[in-house]
């Protein structure tokens, strides 16, 4: 009895563990920043063309934005497809060019 009990002790532990470190990689995988770009629509997708990378936007429309270099911040998520970004403010910057 005292070995079973020690065993789903053991066993509980080992999972919290790995359930906690997985969790701590989702936190990590996730964080909010300042950053400006540009904005382009690549099919369906609105991107920001950053000076570190691509980044996709979700959940915000830019279509009147497309071609303007923007300042913004945003939650960016990473991901298999490639990083990810909700977009909590966003303004034009006045150099940008203009059609």
């Amino acid at each position: 009895m005292d070995r079973c009990i020690l065993r789903v002790f053991l066993s509980t532990i080992i999972v919290l563990s790995l359930l906690f470190t997985c969790m701590s990689k989702m936190v990590f995988a996730t964080h909010e920043e300042p950053m400006e770009g540009f904005v382009t629509k690549k099919g369906k997708d609105f991107v920001i063309e950053a000076d570190d990378g691509d980044y996709i936007v979700r959940g915000k429309d830019l279509s009147k934005l497309i071609g303007k270099m923007v300042f913004l911040t945003a939650i960016i998520t990473e991901s298999p497809k490639g990083d990810i970004i909700h977009i909590k403010s966003i303004e034009s910057m006045e150099n940008s060019p203009s059609d």
